[in-house]
């Protein structure tokens, strides 16, 4: 059951702000604009296609010449909306701000009130995403200012937004309201932009609490545009998934709508069936805790061949095979032209040929966006191929940004993917994302925000062309570890690296969190494995990517039988996973993931009937397995409760108890069930970090 959204006391559905209208009291908010009060409706439509429901609401502003397009597509069977807004005018109009959802809570829907809500929102940054808070609503800046004995529109906002083209490099790009009352609703959103985003919560004077969502603005990103007969705006898109229940009901609507998403763009680019193909595949990565960008032929081969020994479908050469100056690439980037001295006599070639001879298709690391400033390629393009501030070349740690709105920086690109999949025979790619531009570019454009968010739509148009043309090619997002982890990107890609973190037991808390933004079969969760690691060590960190996508790295070369086993056991336990993973949805028994907390848990369970206080009635009475949790013990009570159903048992997938060799001293936890609907586990060595991976089997 979904609550109704209440338009309340006529509350706008669209916010313009615009420098010759502005707002109708004197505050910092995006919202009380003036061109968005002054709308009028003037016709809804409502239509079915491509299993989507669909509606567009048009309304106008005669005295401007403002018109609003508001289109809402849901996919069906799903509790969630996509909006997207088109304006345009018949008269030059500056805007400065576009909604591209605007509504309010339905907090009376369940008898809550501002004082009984709380905010869920999540904090990011290089080597530690996925931080979730919670928070009640009153503490972040939403105050009670008492509109009736001061009669005005509350200024008071929360407010959070990103800048430059790393989407997720300071917070996640969505967010939650969780309302308790009678009952409890939540409310979650995401905008799905690879670039500048804003959101704001904030109060109406007649006590509405609203939400609104958008992309870049001219207040935060210095984006603007101009209204005129051949010049209209469409904003980023917005989902918002209500569901009559806490958070993590909103979590299972919003990952069915992610996938969803991702179906319908890939089918949309001519892969539909080859996206899915893609997410069985295991990945063997040389970078993570391993070569680090150096590789050799002297390093490679081994690792190829151990990888093969792990039954392993992609080896992919992460940076530095581009490489011929010993290590000093970082800023003569851009040519994308395999070493003359890394790799023998038979070169990267070479290396590719003995990937495929052991039943591995090939991957190579990219970075498409940037080109060094020392490479051949910033001498051989034009200046309005890349982007440009007060007259010059933006640079940024050595590095230029091409903007992919120009056709020269396109041609390039081209030309690179060309070689590499046709004539090195690359099926994978790890594209990643280590420069950002800044607030934009003024080449072509009438504000440098603006110029920005065109080459993030340029450069999302060329990822579709990129997918039509290798239906058959794989592509992992990375964005330096997660750093633009948005569904403007991921509906494009494959995969997503969920960190850089080196370290297993912070990366646990990443990887437990990581199924609130991203879909489990596109969690690229590392798992680097040593040999020199404690038994512990190594369970540890090969659970991160057993519920997710597991992306091995580690000397895997250097392990004896018994190390190696065990890595080919997280395998197999991992694939057993993927056959399930795309008829499941994450939850986490623990509740919210605190990113200090000792203990960390997420899992996967059956959508059409889902655990943890969320079921929708049906009884579970098939013997197939209905879910996976993972469990990691960092530090503090060697004892955890977990809220498992009585007809439901856990069950050891890995370490695998049919291998305890491979295992080691990584003995079985303790079990016991507490009561009906709890089981305690109890970890078998409670002196160093420990981890468990398990199959929730119907009793």
């Amino acid at each position: 059951m979904t609550p109704a959204v209440s338009a309340g006391n006529g509350t706008p559905i669209v916010e313009v702000l615009s420098s010759c209208g502005g707002r109708n009291m004197n505050h910092q908010r995006l919202t009380d604009t003036i061109l968005g009060s002054s709308l009028r409706f003037v016709s809804a439509e409502r239509g079915h296609r491509d299993a989507c429901e669909t509606f567009r609401i048009v309304q106008c502003d005669q005295e401007t010449g403002l018109r609003v397009e508001s289109l809402l597509r849901a996919f069906d069977g799903v509790g969630a909306v996509e909006w997207r807004v088109r304006v345009s005018s018949s008269r030059p109009l500056p805007v400065e701000s576009v909604s591209s959802v605007c509504l309010p809570l339905p907090l009376s829907s369940v008898g809550a009130t501002v004082d009984t809500t709380s905010l869920l929102y999540a904090d990011s940054t290089w080597a530690a995403e996925n931080q979730w808070h919670r928070i009640a609503l009153r503490e972040t800046g939403v105050v009670d200012i008492d509109t009736r004995t001061n009669p005005r529109i509350p200024g008071a906002r929360c407010s959070m937004g990103s800048h430059s083209s790393w989407s997720s490099g300071e917070h996640l790009p969505c967010g939650m309201v969780e309302m308790a009352g009678d009952g409890c609703a939540t409310l979650m959103w995401q905008i799905e932009n690879n670039g500048p985003w804003h959101w704001e919560i904030g109060q109406t004077q007649d006590g509405l609490v609203t939400l609104m969502a958008s992309g870049p603005n001219y207040d935060d990103h210095q984006w603007s545009r101009t209204l005129r007969d051949s010049v209209a705006v469409e904003t980023v898109p917005v989902t918002v998934a209500v569901s009559a229940g806490d958070w993590q009901s909103a979590v299972a609507e919003m990952t069915l709508h992610r996938r969803a998403l991702r179906d319908d763009t890939m089918t949309a680019c001519g892969r539909g069936p080859q996206a899915r193909h893609s997410d069985s595949l295991v990945i063997y990565n040389d970078y993570m805790n391993t070569l680090f960008g150096d590789p050799t032929a002297e390093k490679e081969i081994p690792l190829v061949d151990a990888a093969a020994q792990l039954g392993v479908d992609v080896f992919c050469i992460d940076a530095g095979w581009y490489d011929s100056a010993d290590g000093g690439w970082w800023d003569t980037v851009g040519e994308w032209l395999p070493s003359t001295n890394r790799f023998g006599a038979e070169g990267l070639a070479g290396i590719a040929d003995r990937i495929r001879s052991r039943g591995m298709s090939l991957g190579l690391w990219l970075e498409p966006e940037v080109v060094g400033v020392g490479s051949p390629v910033a001498e051989q393009l034009p200046d309005e191929a890349f982007f440009m501030r007060h007259g010059r070349r933006v640079s940024d740690y050595g590095r230029y940004h091409l903007d992919f709105r120009s056709p020269h920086a396109r041609r390039h690109m081209d030309k690179v993917m060309k070689r590499l999949i046709r004539g090195l025979g690359a099926r994978f790619f790890k594209f990643d994302y280590n420069t950002i531009p800044g607030a934009g570019t003024e080449v072509d454009s009438e504000s440098i925000g603006e110029g920005l968010q065109g080459h993030c739509l340029a450069y999302l148009d060329w990822l579709e062309d990129v997918r039509r043309a290798y239906p058959d090619v794989t592509i992992e997002n990375c964005g330096s570890g997660a750093m633009r982890a948005d569904y403007a990107m991921l509906s494009r890609m494959d995969l997503q690296s969920t960190s850089d973190q080196c370290n297993p037991a912070i990366y646990a808390a990443i990887a437990a969190a990581a199924g609130l933004s991203i879909l489990p079969e596109q969690q690229g969760n590392w798992g680097y494995a040593q040999q020199e690691m404690p038994d512990e060590t190594a369970v540890f960190t090969l659970a991160a990517g057993i519920p997710g996508r597991l992306y091995l790295s580690g000397f895997i070369d250097r392990m004896d039988d018994e190390r190696l086993g065990l890595v080919a056991d997280a395998v197999r336990a991992h694939r057993a996973v993927l056959v399930e993973q795309r008829s499941m949805v994450p939850f986490w028994p623990l509740g919210l993931p605190d990113f200090q907390a000792g203990w960390h848990a997420c899992g996967l369970q059956r959508s059409e009937r889902v655990i943890c206080g969320m079921s929708d009635g049906r009884r579970r009475n098939e013997n197939r397995v209905q879910g996976y949790l993972t469990l990691w013990r960092r530090e503090g009570s060697p004892s955890v409760d977990v809220a498992i159903p009585r007809d439901v048992w856990l069950k050891q997938v890995f370490p695998d108890p049919g291998r305890p060799r491979h295992a080691g001293n990584a003995r079985p936890w303790r079990m016991e069930r507490v009561d009906a609907d709890t089981i305690r586990l109890t970890v078998s060595d409670s002196t160093v970090p420990s981890a468990r991976v398990y199959a929730m089997c119907p009793r």
